[in-house]
């Protein structure tokens, strides 16, 4: 009797587990929150920036950078604080990062792979604007968060920024989302390129065409910011959106525009969600430029992306290694050698993926992160050899000290324990470690 209520149990518990997921996702799209700054926080935001701004037009550029290097100056407020840049994209305050001032910071990545330096500074040549990025919190121990940012063109030397921090979790996109993406985005192009605007246009603009993939569409636009596809808002056809912004104030055509117009790019950005009955949704962007006369994109919903999914979260190409290595590396260098290789350790963490893993090593070849050969941690590796007699630390070392590349040798995958080939990507952090990660080739 048991066993046959055990069984009725059993069956009733698969039969209900469609139903039961089904419930859940609903439950979770009722209750998603897009991310938005309240107009108090933006006003407060601007105010702070204006002042900034004030001080620095009343008291020059030398007293400014001063001011804002600060961290317990009057423009340290909270999670708000000023940071400056010049238009070649080095770091010149930041209150929190004095470690940098001087350095070149265009080659820093989110951890999504946007290059947020670069898009800011974009922005700062238009005048001002707002932009969204994902970056550490100072005030949370470093934790990542969304970010709202405004920036400000002081002179044509310099331009300054500060931001607030969005609640909720940060986004993370995985590689598998971002590569469909860019796949899908090169394929409208190549498309595009080979049989005409015209033709391009009317196949972006169908609804059900074979742009159609999911939740990915093509947009498009003239660098004027006129609408040329829209699938899902055909009343928008023809019109300039230039100006257009999302609900916190992002400019995201002129964003995108600017992206395009430079060869391409990623940005962030509240868009409605066709598939969630045009719900206003975190959407990450990757745009191409296509002739002179236009460009297009298409972009990925947060509400879909696969982060969760620890294989699609790997990189499994060189060019998604170095990406990986590189978005470690920049946030080694915004919070602290500390924070990063305690978060480089943690085995459920966002920098372990299956078999994808951060290490690091001194330069004396003392093991600073091995997620997966903790006792190794603190141990010398520079003798370390693989099977076939390589000192592959040795090598990767000579490697990092140069700079940064990749590397190919035979190692035991922590996953399989078998000796498979592998390729790694190493780069120096500073004059006193580096790091790196590898993916199996089989």
């Amino acid at each position: 009797m048991k066993l046959i209520a055990l069984i009725v149990c059993f069956t009733l518990s698969v039969c209900l587990m469609p139903s039961v997921v089904a419930a859940e996702e609903m439950a979770s799209d009722q209750t998603y929150v897009p991310p938005v700054a309240s107009e108090t926080d933006r006003m407060d935001l601007l105010a702070f920036l204006e002042d900034a701004r004030n001080f620095a037009l009343s008291n020059g550029t030398e007293d400014a950078l001063k001011a804002f290097n600060d961290p317990n100056g009057e423009f340290v407020k909270g999670e708000r604080y000023i940071f400056a840049y010049d238009f070649k994209g080095t770091l010149l305050a930041h209150p929190y990062l004095h470690k940098l001032i001087g350095r070149n910071n265009l080659d820093l990545a989110d951890p999504n792979g946007v290059h947020y330096v670069k898009n800011l500074m974009e922005i700062a040549k238009t005048g001002q604007g707002f932009a969204l990025n994902v970056y550490p919190n100072p005030n949370k121990s470093n934790q990542t968060q969304l970010k709202l940012l405004y920036v400000v063109k002081i002179d044509d030397n310099l331009w300054i920024g500060s931001g607030i921090y969005l609640p909720g979790q940060a986004p993370l996109f995985s590689f598998e989302d971002q590569r469909a993406l860019r796949e899908f985005v090169d394929e409208a192009k190549d498309y595009a390129q080979q049989n005409g605007k015209e033709k391009a246009l009317q196949l972006f603009n169908d609804p059900s065409g074979q742009f159609i993939k999911e939740d990915l569409y093509i947009f498009a636009y003239d660098y004027s910011g006129n609408v040329l596809s829209l699938p899902f808002q055909p009343e928008l056809l023809g019109k300039n959106r230039l100006d257009a912004r999302d609900a916190n104030a992002v400019a995201f055509v002129r964003d995108n525009l600017q992206l395009a117009a430079a060869g391409g790019g990623q940005t962030y950005y509240l868009y409605p969600n066709p598939d969630k009955d045009m719900r206003e949704e975190l959407k990450l962007s990757y745009t191409a430029k296509v002739d002179d006369s236009w460009w297009l994109g298409s972009g990925i919903f947060s509400s879909s992306s696969s982060s969760h999914n620890a294989s699609a979260m790997k990189p499994t190409s060189r060019e998604e290694l170095k990406t990986f290595v590189d978005e470690a590396y920049s946030y080694a260098l915004v919070t602290s050698r500390e924070k990063a290789l305690s978060d480089f350790m943690d085995q459920s963490g966002s920098w372990v993926r299956g078999d994808v893993y951060i290490f690091a090593q001194d330069f004396n070849g003392t093991s600073l992160c091995l997620p997966y050969l903790p006792d190794a941690v603190g141990t010398n590796r520079l003798d370390l050899q693989n099977d076939q007699g390589v000192y592959i630390n040795q090598e990767m070392r000579a490697i990092a000290m140069n700079g940064s590349g990749y590397y190919e040798y035979t190692w035991t995958n922590p996953i399989t324990n078998q000796s498979e080939p592998k390729v790694s990507y190493v780069t120096r952090v500073d004059d006193s470690w580096w790091l790196g990660a590898g993916i199996y080739k089989t």
